[in-house]
């Protein structure tokens, strides 16, 4: 049978008979359990929100199963000594013969967590601990560094996208079109963004040094210098979450009524002031979630750098996100699972100690609290 980059037609249907079926059989037996809750919500337990609950179940069931359960795990994980070397201790069948004291213990959690902060000899601390290969790998230039990524995105992204969404509230021709554009990049999979960028930013072959040559400048080593690498990951995260602020302020832009903005200029407000006093203050039930949203999802960004960088070169383009995987997966990794999910529950701590600040100082959803 005819194949087709290494897919025949046999092995989709294959697939296909497997998956069907079982398809078929979570969406009925969906149906018939909540066929029996709300029987039971409505007739036993006889509430009136018989019918949401119901509806709300499957999908507070999977958030259990896809989110609770994982992130449990992720911190059971962070009490073992799970590494390459003693993976075989946690399989059910070789757990008679593992030569482990022990899978699970606060011994395991103290090195874990000790390992991402000092490198530690014999009890005694002897400095920063080196969580990858190079010296400057140390958790704090790894948060230096994310924090500086962090920044630089999220700074262009709001400027960048709140200029963008003012342009597309005037009255412009052919405003849809623009704005289909401008979605474009946000709609493609990051994995291939990534992938369509590194080749554009080759040092021999890619468009920027092609552009750059065409202009009279001279190419630059864009993936295999630190500097440049670093800049060029950045610019790419930045073309990337451009246009979610610009489709968030759009919306906030549309939603404030004209009658502000003309009460103000009858008043002999000037369009600095009027944006200032008006704009900024009515978008910000919008701006402080916007930014919040996007401070989490670029300090975790590590599809991107993977696949364009790998981190490198140096491990110059690593933060934490990708020093995580990069200590767990990479080419010098040793599997140690453990120590990655100490390392993962640490950053989330960074992340959700930010969030609690940042949303409960800037007062952005006080209005929404107070309706």
């Amino acid at each position: 049978m005819q194949e087709f980059s290494g897919l025949s037609l046999q092995g989709v249907l294959d697939t296909l008979g497997v998956i069907v079926p079982l398809i078929a059989a979570l969406v009925i037996g969906t149906l018939i359990f909540q066929y029996f809750l709300y029987k039971i919500l409505n007739n036993v337990v006889k509430t009136s929100y018989a019918l949401p609950y119901t509806l709300l179940a499957p999908a507070i069931i999977a958030i259990l199963l896809f989110t609770m359960y994982p992130l449990l795990y992720n911190v059971l994980l962070a009490f073992s000594g799970l590494t390459s070397k003693t993976f075989n201790c946690y399989s059910p069948v070789a757990t008679g013969v593992c030569k482990l004291d022990h899978l699970y213990g606060f011994d395991y959690a103290a090195k874990n967590f000790t390992d991402v902060f000092f490198r530690v000899k014999d009890g005694e601390i002897l400095g920063w601990g080196r969580l990858l290969r190079t010296a400057d790998s140390t958790f704090p230039v790894l948060l230096g560094r994310t924090i500086v990524w962090t920044g630089i995105n999220v700074v262009f992204h709001f400027f960048i996208g709140l200029a963008l969404a003012l342009i597309m509230n005037q009255k412009i021709r052919f405003k849809g079109i623009y704005r289909s554009f401008i979605i474009i990049p946000w709609a493609i999979p990051g994995i291939i963004v990534a992938l369509t960028w590194k080749q554009e930013f080759h040092a021999q072959y890619g468009f920027v040094n092609n552009l750059i040559e065409a202009l009279g400048g001279q190419g630059i080593s864009w993936l295999r210098d630190p500097i440049p690498a670093f800049a060029a990951v950045t610019f790419v995260n930045i073309w990337l979450g451009v246009p979610f602020y610009m489709v968030m302020l759009l919306g906030g832009l549309q939603s404030i009524s004209p009658d502000y903005y003309e009460a103000a200029q009858m008043d002999g407000a000037n369009s600095w002031q009027r944006f200032r006093a008006i704009t900024i203050p009515l978008l910000r039930p919008i701006l402080i979630p916007a930014i919040t949203l996007d401070v989490i999802w670029t300090f975790n960004k590590a599809d991107l750098i993977v696949a364009m960088t790998g981190g490198g070169p140096q491990e110059s383009t690593n933060i934490l996100v990708t020093a995580i995987y990069n200590a767990a997966f990479g080419s010098a990794a040793t599997f140690e699972l453990g120590f990655a999910s100490a390392f993962s529950i640490i950053v989330f701590f960074i992340l959700f100690f930010f969030a609690v600040i940042w949303i409960t100082t800037s007062g952005g959803l006080k209005e929404i609290y107070e309706r």
